[in-house]
Order: C-alpha cells, then sequence, then structure tokens
C-alpha cells in the first residue's frame, strides 16, 4: 500500500482520537518567525485539518496540501466555515503551490512520510 493511500480507512479516527496542536504555537511562530495574520501558511500533510486550525483561527490563509483523497474531504468538511482554508491536492515533493506563495510551510506529525530531497528541492532549501 502506498503511503499516501494508507489512512484512506482511518479518517474517522484521526477525527476522534488524533490531539489537537496548542494555540501556543501561534505567538511562538510569530517571535521565532514573525508570523503575522497575514501570513500565508502551507500546512504540509495537512490531513483532516488539525494542524491547520489554529493558523484558521489566528486569521492566516492556510493552504492545507494532502495526498489523500479521504482525509482531504474531511478536512474540508470540517474547516468549511474558514473563508480562509484552501484544501490543495498535493504532496510534500509536488504541492502545486505557486512559487513564493506562502509565508510558512508547517508539518504537523506528517514529516516522516516525506521524501526529504524532493521535498527540500520542492520547497526551495
Amino acid at each position: 500500500m502506498k503511503n499516501t493511500e494508507r489512512f484512506s480507512s482511518r479518517v474517522d479516527n484521526y477525527v476522534k482520537y488524533r490531539p489537537h496542536y496548542p494555540v501556543a504555537i501561534i505567538p511562538y511562530l510569530a517571535a521565532e518567525t514573525g508570523l503575522t495574520r497575514d501570513g500565508v501558511v502551507a500546512d504540509i500533510g495537512a490531513g483532516t485539518g488539525i494542524s491547520a486550525q489554529p493558523f484558521l483561527d489566528n486569521g492566516n490563509k492556510v493552504y492545507a496540501v494532502e495526498p489523500n483523497r479521504e482525509m482531504r474531504e474531511m478536512a474540508q468538511q470540517l474547516l468549511q466555515r474558514y473563508p480562509n482554508f484552501t484544501a490543495v491536492a498535493g504532496s510534500a515533493e509536488h504541492t502545486t503551490l505557486p512559487a513564493a506563495a506562502v509565508d510558512l510551510i508547517v508539518a504537523g506529525t506528517a514529516f516522516h512520510w516525506f521524501d526529504q530531497a524532493a521535498t527540500a528541492a520542492e520547497s526551495g532549501a
């Protein structure tokens, strides 16, 4: 089974049991990276959108890049109330986002699934 498909049958469990990220991440990133409410965030490997929500609550525009259709559709369902939320069918290695479209790239607990070299090339690192 491909890594991008292995969670298709686990979406409901992610929604029920996956811990959320603390709101304290916002002031920390503001201090460390200069993140403001106007900052645009790419949440790579966004899953059901758990890691996107603190940024959305902060007023940020968030591109939730997720290769798994079922996870992405759940994120769209759960976060549709946020006008700054956009779900993107893409991956860490091929986000489909335009160059320089975001101010901050985050990856909740998905980083270990990424092809490191291809992801670095995609991010421009």
